[in-house]
């Protein structure tokens, strides 16, 4: 399993898209519109084994006003406004496990980043069967749209 974080400026965000199905709340200029309304730094992290793809897009954001200055840096990660969720390929979604060693990897990757939260906005109708897909469920129910 392969990770990588990148930016809107990598060519691999939009690579990876042309690969799964996406919404327009995924492409990479509107990251780049929602990060400069949500002072934000437009990242997404490509988890890869062949054709498995877990892809996440999000805003990293500073936490610099919640913790002492001697703890270090500190993020958050947020969605946007919209609902791009967590997309994997078919690939991915039928591959039993996939997705639970996908998500602990994503988990490593932020922690790593010093990033001490995510709230993601899952899509709904790209994501309804999401709660079917990870076992344990990692995700806290907040509203239905």
């Amino acid at each position: 399993m392969d990770s990588k974080i990148i930016n809107l400026l990598s060519p691999l965000w939009g690579e990876t898209l042309k690969q799964l199905r996406h919404d327009i709340y995924h492409l990479a200029d509107y990251f780049s519109l929602e990060s400069r309304r949500n002072q934000g730094i437009p990242e997404a992290i490509v988890i890869a084994d062949g054709d498995k793809i877990f892809f996440v897009p999000y805003l990293l954001r500073k936490c610099d006003d919640i913790c002492d200055q001697d703890s270090g840096d500190l993020f958050d990660v947020v969605s946007p406004y919209g609902y791009p969720g967590i997309l994997l390929s078919e690939a991915a979604a039928s591959t039993p496990g996939f997705a639970d060693a996908a998500m602990t990897e994503f988990k490593r990757v932020l922690s790593v980043k010093g990033v001490c939260s995510a709230f993601l906005r899952l899509h709904p109708i790209l994501n309804h069967n999401i709660n079917e897909l990870f076992n344990p469920n990692p995700f806290t129910f907040n509203g239905e749209t």
